[in-house]
């Protein structure tokens, strides 16, 4: 019995990993759903509206920002990190998305390379707090001081 016992072990090892690697490439329930709330700029030159919807999709999940923008991640074959289906082509300005997941924070990256060859990151930290998102965006352009914006945005809606 010993013996079956040492023999299973290795093939229960390989399905435990397995699993945890799969689990690591979903996000927890908390993200999902509606959000909206209001931004801020840390300098105070600026409040806005901000709404977001993160939803499940077949291998992964998707992020849009109403009314325009939506990008689907998917699994990008290391663990927690995430990587837009869209095949985006960076030098003809259109930006490359991709995604982390570090506990309870969703990290989404947006980069772009204007005409003229200078650059724009944002950064979109989502955080789960209760039922509700903390947000935190960064923008790094090129030549420019960073800007961070900050919110808490609510769930709404099903």
């Amino acid at each position: 019995m010993r013996a079956l016992f040492h023999a299973a072990l290795p093939g229960l090892a390989l399905v435990l990993a397995a699993s945890t690697a799969y689990a690591q490439q979903t996000l927890p329930e908390g993200f999902f759903g509606q959000f909206r709330g209001k931004l801020a700029v840390d300098d105070g030159t600026a409040e806005g509206d901000f709404t977001v919807v993160i939803r499940r999709t077949g291998r992964g999940f998707a992020v849009s920002w109403p009314p325009r923008i939506s990008e689907t991640f998917e699994p990008a074959g290391r663990p927690n990190v995430f990587k837009s289906v869209a095949d985006g082509r960076i030098l003809e300005g259109d930006p490359f998305y991709w995604a982390r997941l570090d506990g309870k924070t969703l990290i989404v990256y947006a980069a772009l390379i204007g005409e003229h060859g200078g650059y724009r990151i944002d950064n979109y930290t989502y955080t789960v707090s209760a039922s509700d998102l903390d947000l935190v965006v960064r923008q790094v352009v090129s030549g420019a001081e960073p800007r961070t914006s900050k919110g808490r945005l609510e769930r709404y809606g099903q």
